[in-house]
């Protein structure tokens, strides 16, 4: 339906011009409804996140305020033993895992999604349909139905990966893989064919054209695909919850089981730190991607 609707809009804003667009401010009714509607979710997403982060400093929220910090103490305790620092937390075999495994299938989502919508955007192939339809298949599909999948397609020879952390890490790929695909399509179609050409007849091979032409104007598009796959990796249940072991516990799955064990108070204070650590992350990615400047730049002066 969206191609059929969409198939004769063009969407060009990235040519080769010197300037860049001036974005149009909207007009003061459309802006009051905008921020009418925005602003009270705004007001209850900052609500659950501040009572998310102060539960995790009180003995029992809801019937002792009490300031305590034992919660962060059981889950990320750090002891000295007798060969050195000891990871004695309950929490940190999970978190590392999770920060690993996530790190691992980021960049490869990532990339991944942006070279298939390139493929989709640039070229003209048999099976295109079939293809963009095969790529985006794993975002209709429910995460524990995805699981029980993976379980069922890697449980036996020749390619047994049940039980692994590698198993874990291709269902983050392929499960986020559609945002990536779908971000770099719309950044591909805003950007005029023209810049392909022109490098192209300058004898630039498709690989120089890629790296030093599409990707830097891409880079809104790939700090979209990072971001995403990294905080949905690190938060995910459905999809990995049939495939998590004692081995490789994830962040979400030791959470849920403390809420089942009544461990409220340590339960938020790890989602205070998944929230503190995320965040955190989210800027070492947008500074390392960088943003994408367009138009005239000073030339200096030839020596």
């Amino acid at each position: 339906i969206q191609r059929q609707v969409l198939s004769g809009a063009q969407f060009t804003t990235v040519s080769g011009k010197g300037d860049a667009g001036i974005p149009l401010n909207l007009p003061p009714a459309v802006l009051h409804v905008c921020r009418g509607i925005a602003g009270p979710w705004l007001a209850f997403t900052l609500v659950v996140y501040v009572f998310a982060f102060a539960g995790g400093f009180v003995q029992t929220w809801g019937r002792d305020y009490t300031f305590t910090l034992n919660h962060f103490k059981t889950a990320f305790d750090v002891q000295w033993g007798e060969f050195g620092w000891v990871w004695a937390g309950t929490a940190w075999n999970s978190l590392f895992n999770t920060l690993s495994l996530s790190a691992m299938a980021a960049p490869v989502c990532a990339g991944l999604g942006l070279l298939m919508a390139w493929l989709l955007a640039r070229t003209e192939f048999k099976g295109k349909n079939a293809f963009e339809f095969a790529a985006l298949l794993t975002f209709a599909i429910p995460g524990t139905v995805l699981g029980v999948s993976y379980i069922l397609a890697f449980n036996v020879p020749p390619v047994e990966l049940t039980g692994t952390g590698l198993v874990i890490v291709l269902c983050f790929i392929f499960r986020n893989l559609p945002v990536g695909v779908r971000a770099g399509t719309a950044a591909f179609k805003q950007l005029d064919r023209s810049l392909d050409e022109a490098s192209v007849m300058l004898r630039a091979s498709t690989l120089t054209t890629l790296r030093e032409v599409i990707l830097p104007l891409l880079k809104p598009a790939l700090l979209a695909a990072l971001i995403y796959s990294f905080v949905r990796s690190m938060t995910t249940v459905s999809a990995v919850i049939f495939l998590v072991t004692a081995k490789y516990e994830l962040a979400t799955t030791y959470i849920i089981g403390r809420v089942g064990n009544g461990d409220y108070g340590v339960a938020l204070a790890y989602c205070t730190v998944l929230m503190a650590l995320m965040g955190f992350i989210t800027v070492v990615i947008q500074a390392w991607v960088g943003k994408r400047e367009l138009g005239r730049r000073e030339m200096k002066a030839s020596t």
